[in-house]
Parts: structure tokens; C-alpha cells; sequence
């Protein structure tokens, strides 16, 4: 045999391995085509295709035709697929152009502490950022905001429930409160300083200290009377202990 002919046997060769490998493929990704096109089928389904739909209706679905979906698909985690149905049903979804998207990433930069990236959150955050003292926003003052501003009172509450809604303007809150403080713009209050510890794991120590004198100047009359007072305070506790010692198989004190 000839080397042409012999290199000719080895391409026809190659050309089947390869067609193999690609039937194989195929073979494996058919499974999840089947499953794509029934979740674009159920997306479809609504009354809006382009509508947001739900982590809890992916949830539904999915629990409802779990027996129909490949084998592969069922042992991957639920979350996994929750996400890939979502992407799906986002990618269905028009595309902004790219002025709009330029406007979005400005509009990220100038509000970094933003949990929400749409529209409708903009004149909330306005809001927030117009408070300028270090109280967090009370639940009442939320939904006072939101009746004096009904359009989007209206269009959140479409997507939210009133505890979800007060609950997200409140972290949102906290975020630019826990910026302006950084910062030094506001000085948070001690119950909004334990907020942001509680939300965020950071310490506050001006506003967490433990010594309700810390912010007390020492030349002042109050903090004499205040050292005065402590001092008697302890005075009165150790003349208790002594009293209450013998009463005890062991005493509570050394000798002093």
C-alpha cells in the first residue's frame, strides 16, 4: 500500500471518529433541547411572554413536570435549575439598547448602594439620599412617602408586598446610611449604629460604646456628679457583700 493511500485511510478515519464524537453529542444534548423547548413553551404560556415570572412559579413548574425532564436535569441541583429557567425567560425578554445601558451603569456608579436596578426604585433612593440625619427610616415615614407619591406607590407594590417593600427601603437605607457615615457626612444614632452592626457585622465604637460616660467631657460638672454617683454605687454594693458573706460557706469577697 502506498503512503497516499495510507494517508487517505487515516483522514477517512478521522472524519468518522469526529463524526461519531458529534453524534454522540447530539445524542447527549438532545435531552436538553427537549427541556428548553418546553420551558420556552411554558414561559410562552402566560398571558405576556416577556412578563417576570417568579422564582416560586419556576419552583411550581418544575415540581410539577419534574418526572418529564430528562434524566440529567432531574439529579441537577434545584436551584441550578430554577436559574437556568430563568435565564431562559430573561433572555426572552427584550434587549435595551445600549444608550439605555450606558444609562444604567451611570446610573449604578451614582447609586452604589441600590438593591434594585430599575426605574421605579430611582425616586426612592432619591428620598433616602435627601435624609440627611442618622436615623434610620421608620416604617411609618416609608409609607407616608409612598401615599404622597402614588404612582409609585402603585408600580412597587405591583412586585412587592407592603412588608417586603418597607423591609427593602429599610437595607437600602442602611446602605447609605452606613456610606455617609464612612465618610464622616452624618453621625448615626446608637440604635441605627446596632442596625448597621446587625446588618453589616461592622463596629461602631463612637456609637456602640459600652460606657455611657465615653461621651461626657471629663471637666464637666455631669461627669463628677456621674463619677460621684458610681462611686457611692459601688461603695453601697460592697458593704452589701460584706454583709451577705458570712451567710455563705464561702465568702463572695476577699478580705479588704
Amino acid at each position: 500500500m502506498s503512503s497516499d493511500e495510507t494517508l487517505e485511510d487515516a483522514k477517512k478515519q478521522q472524519l468518522l471518529e469526529s463524526d461519531d464524537k458529534l453524534s454522540n453529542a447530539n445524542q447527549r444534548a438532545e435531552p436538553s433541547q427537549e427541556w428548553e423547548t418546553m420551558a420556552r413553551a411554558w414561559v410562552s404560556a402566560f398571558p405576556d411572554a416577556k412578563a417576570v415570572v417568579s422564582a416560586g412559579e419556576v419552583e411550581t413548574w418544575i415540581g410539577t413536570n419534574l418526572d418529564s425532564l430528562p434524566a440529567d436535569l432531574r439529579h441537577m441541583p434545584r436551584s441550578e435549575l430554577v436559574d437556568r429557567l430563568l435565564s431562559i425567560q430573561h433572555y426572552m425578554r427584550p434587549t435595551p439598547s445600549s444608550d439605555q445601558n450606558e444609562q444604567n451603569v451611570e446610573t449604578d456608579q451614582q447609586h452604589p448602594a441600590r438593591f434594585q436596578r430599575t426605574d421605579q426604585w430611582l425616586p426612592v433612593y432619591s428620598w433616602l439620599e435627601s435624609l440627611d440625619n442618622g436615623e434610620l427610616v421608620k416604617s411609618k415615614d416609608i409609607s407616608e412617602w409612598l401615599d404622597a407619591n402614588p404612582e409609585v406607590k402603585q408600580e412597587l407594590s405591583s412586585r412587592h408586598s407592603r412588608y417586603h417593600l418597607t423591609h427593602y427601603v429599610k437595607k437600602c437605607h442602611l446602605k447609605i446610611l452606613k456610606r455617609k457615615e464612612k465618610k464622616g457626612l452624618i453621625r448615626l444614632s446608637r440604635a441605627t449604629a446596632m442596625e448597621v452592626h446587625k446588618e453589616f457585622g461592622e463596629k461602631h465604637p463612637s456609637s456602640l460604646s459600652a460606657d455611657p460616660m465615653s461621651n461626657i467631657p471629663k471637666d464637666s460638672d455631669l461627669y463628677r456628679t456621674k463619677q460621684k454617683e458610681a462611686k457611692r454605687r459601688f461603695e453601697i454594693l460592697v458593704e452589701l457583700e460584706k454583709r451577705l458573706a458570712p451567710h455563705f460557706s464561702k465568702p463572695r469577697i476577699a478580705n479588704r
